[in-house]
C-alpha cells in the first residue's frame, strides 16, 4: 500500500505520469467521443474569441464610414458565430458528460468485479467504510476530473491563448502594458491557492469525522437509548458539527475573497486601457473599436484564470484520488487458483486435513491438524473463542490457504481446484444471517437464481419456514430490509437454512448459534437443523447441545490444537477437557430446556 494519504485528504500532486496514464487508458473505447469533444471545444473557442472582434469592428464602422450594408454583414455574422458557439459549447458540455459517466461506469464495475475477487481478509483488515470510499468518494472526484477539469483546462488554455494573440496583433504595447498586473495577479493566487488547500483538507477532514460519528451513532442507536446516552452524544455530534462548520466557513471566506479581488484586479487593468487607450484614439494611433477590442478581452482574459486555480485543485484532488483506486487494483488476491487447476468433480463428501499449520502473519493458528472425515457424517466443532474452528471452516471454504500440509475432498488437494468448482459443492450458514435487500424468494434462490417457486417453496416447507413467509404482506414477494431487520432472528436463519437446502450443497458449514428466540422457534431450528444435516457431510460450530449429541464426530479443540475426539458419550466418559466444557457452559442450558 502506498503511503502519505490520509483517507479523507485527497489532495496531492497536481499532476502523476503514472496516474494519469493509467486514467487515460479509461479513454481509449471512447477516442472518438475524446476527438468530438476536442474539436467542439475548438469550434466554441473560437467563436467565443471571433465574437469581441464582431462586435469591435461594428462600432469602428459606425463611427467611421457608416455602411449599413457592411454593419448588416457583421450582424449576421454574429448571430450565426453566437449559434454556433451555442452548439459547440451544448455539444461539448453532452459529451464530456457522457464521457465522464460512462468512464466511472467502467471503473465501477472494475473496482466491484476486483473486490469480489479479493480474499476476505483483505475486506477484514480495510474495512467495509474505507472500501465504500474508494468506489463511491474517490470514483467521483475521477468523474468530476473526465466531466470539467480536463475539458475545462483545455479550454481555458485555448481562451488565454487567444486572447492573448489577439490582443499582440491589435497593439503589441497596449498587450503589454494589460499584462502588466499579472505578476499581482499570480502573487494572489499563490498565497490564495496555499490557504485554499489547507482549508480544503480541514473541510473533508471535519467531514469525514462528522459521517463517522453519524454512521456509528445510528449503528448504535439501541446501546445509546439503553444507557440514555442521547443528550451526551447530541452534544459531541454537535461539537464535532461545529466543527466542520468552521472550516465550511473558512473556506466560503477564502473563495469570497478571491473572486471580488479578481474583479478588482480586473478592473484596474480596464481602467489602464480606457485611459491610455482613449489616449491613443485621441491621438488616431488606435480606433476605438481596437480599444472596445481590448476591454472585452481583458474582462474575459481573469475569468479562465480564476477557473484554472479552480481547476488546478480538482486536479490535485484527481491525482490523490487515482492512486487510491489503483491502490484497490492492484491488490492481488491472496487465494487464487493455480494456471493449471481444474473443476472439482461431483464430490460424495469425505474430507481429510492431513497435518495442517495455518496462521496469520508470523503467528500459528492451527498446529499439524489431523482430521478424516467420511461421506454424510456430521462433525461438531466444539471449543472456546479463538480455539481454531472458524479457521477450520475458513480453510475448507478456501478463504485462505493452509502454511503446510493438505485439505483433500474426495482426494483432490483444493488448491489444485478451481474455486468456483469447489465452492459450488459447499454450502454455508453463518452464525450472523446474512440476507441481501432483495424480495424472500430470491433471497431463498440465491445460490440458484433459476429455481421455480415451486422449488423455493419445497425448501421453505422442508425447512418450517414456509408458514412464516406465507404470512407476510407478499408472501414470497415480500422485500426484505437491509441485513433482514424486519424479520425476526429465528424467522432470518430459517431462510438461510432454506437458502442452504434449496443450493444442495454435498459438503455444508454451520455456524448454528443464535440468541433471543422463543421455544417455539427454538423447536423449528432444531427441526430444520435435522432435515439440513441429512445426507451431507457437515461440519458445525455447534452450540447447541443437542447438535453435539447427535453428532457423529465431536472434535474438541483447544489453542489451535485437536485434544479430544468421539462421541458426545465417549468424551463424556472419558470425564477430560470436553467433560469440563459440557460441566461449565451447556448443562445450565439443558437442564433450563427441560424445566421449559
Amino acid at each position: 500500500m502506498h503511503g502519505g494519504y490520509d483517507p479523507d485528504d485527497l489532495l496531492g500532486k497536481a499532476y502523476d505520469s503514472r496516474i494519469v496514464r493509467r486514467l487515460s487508458g479509461y479513454m481509449k473505447p471512447y477516442r472518438w467521443n475524446l476527438f468530438l469533444t476536442t474539436v467542439l471545444v475548438l469550434i466554441a473557442t473560437a467563436a467565443d474569441l471571433l465574437l469581441p472582434k464582431l462586435f469591435s469592428m461594428a462600432i469602428d464602422e459606425v463611427s467611421g464610414d457608416k455602411r449599413l450594408s457592411y454593419i448588416n454583414m457583421l450582424g449576421i455574422v454574429f448571430l450565426v458565430a453566437t449559434v454556433i458557439r451555442f452548439g459547440a459549447q451544448w455539444g461539448q458540455f453532452y459529451s464530456t458528460s457522457w464521457l465522464g459517466n460512462r468512464i466511472v461506469f467502467d471503473i465501477r464495475n472494475q473496482m466491484f468485479r476486483h473486490l469480489q475477487s479479493l480474499s476476505i481478509g483483505y475486506i477484514d483488515r480495510r474495512g467495509v467504510g474505507a472500501v465504500m470510499t474508494r468506489i463511491q468518494n474517490d470514483v467521483s472526484v475521477i468523474q468530476d476530473m473526465f466531466s470539467n477539469t480536463f475539458v475545462g483546462i483545455i479550454s481555458n488554455i485555448l481562451v488565454l491563448v487567444g486572447i492573448v494573440l489577439i490582443m499582440l496583433v491589435t497593439n503589441w504595447k497596449l498587450a503589454l502594458l494589460s499584462y502588466c498586473v499579472l505578476p499581482v495577479m499570480i502573487f494572489i493566487m499563490r498565497g490564495w491557492q496555499k490557504h485554499a488547500i489547507e482549508s480544503y483538507r480541514g473541510t473533508r477532514r471535519t467531514i469525514g469525522i462528522v459521517n463517522a460519528n453519524l454512521a456509528e451513532s445510528i449503528a448504535g442507536i439501541r446501546v445509546t437509548q439503553s444507557y440514555t446516552r442521547e443528550p451526551l452524544n447530541a452534544r459531541e455530534f454537535r461539537r464535532l458539527n461545529g466543527n466542520n462548520l468552521k472550516a465550511a466557513v473558512h473556506a466560503a471566506m477564502l473563495s469570497s475573497i478571491l473572486f471580488p479581488v479578481i474583479t478588482l484586479v480586473g478592473a484596474i487593468s480596464t481602467a489602464m486601457i480606457v485611459y491610455i487607450g482613449g489616449r491613443l484614439v485621441i491621438g488616431v494611433t488606435l480606433s476605438l473599436g481596437d480599444v472596445t477590442l481590448f476591454i472585452l478581452l481583458i474582462d474575459r482574459f481573469f475569468a479562465p484564470i480564476r477557473d484554472l486555480s479552480q481547476q488546478y485543485n480538482t486536479l490535485q484532488a484527481s491525482m490523490a484520488a487515482g492512486e487510491r483506486i489503483f491502490e484497490v487494483l492492484d491488490v492481488e488476491p491472496e487465494v487464487r487458483d493455480k494456471p493449471d487447476a481444474y473443476d472439482l468433480p461431483p464430490i460424495t463428501g469425505k474430507v481429510d486435513y492431513n497435518h495442517v499449520r495455518f496462521g496469520y502473519g508470523e503467528t500459528e493458528i492451527l498446529h499439524d491438524i489431523e482430521l478424516h472425515v467420511e461421506p454424510g457424517q456430521t462433525i461438531a466443532l466444539v471449543g472456546e473463542t479463538g480455539a481454531g474452528k472458524s479457521s477450520m471452516i475458513n480453510l475448507l471454504m478456501r478463504f485462505i490457504d493452509v502454511w503446510s500440509g493438505s485439505i483433500t475432498i474426495d482426494g483432490h488437494d483444493i488448491r489444485d481446484v478451481t474455486q468456483a468448482s469447489l465452492r459450488s459443492q459447499l454450502g454455508i450458514v453463518l452464525q450472523d444471517t446474512f440476507l441481501f435487500g432483495i424480495s424472500v424468494r430470491e433471497n431463498i434462490s440465491y445460490a440458484r437464481p433459476d429455481a421455480t417457486l415451486a422449488e423455493v417453496e419445497a425448501a421453505a416447507k422442508e425447512v418450517g419456514a414456509h408458514e412464516f413467509v406465507r404470512r407476510l404482506s407478499e408472501g414470497y414477494d415480500t422485500q426484505v430490509q437491509e441485513r433482514g431487520v424486519s424479520l425476526s432472528v429465528g424467522q432470518r436463519q430459517l431462510i438461510s437454512f432454506a437458502r442452504a437446502l434449496l443450493a444442495d450443497p454435498r459438503i455444508l458449514i454451520l455456524d448454528e448459534a443464535t440468541s433471543s428466540i422463543d421455544t417455539q422457534t427454538e423447536r423449528l431450528i432444531q427441526q430444520a437443523l435435522h432435515r439440513l444435516l441429512q445426507g451431507r457431510t457437515s461440519f458445525v460450530i455447534a452450540h447447541r447441545l443437542s447438535t453435539i449429541k447427535e453428532a457423529d464426530k465431536v472434535v474438541v479443540m483447544h489453542l489451535g490444537r485437536i485434544i479430544e475426539m468421539g462421541t458426545h458419550d465417549e468424551l463424556m466418559a472419558k470425564r477430560g477437557y470436553y467433560y469440563n466444557l459440557y460441566t461449565m457452559q451447556w448443562r445450565a442450558n439443558e437442564d433450563e430446556m427441560a424445566a421449559d
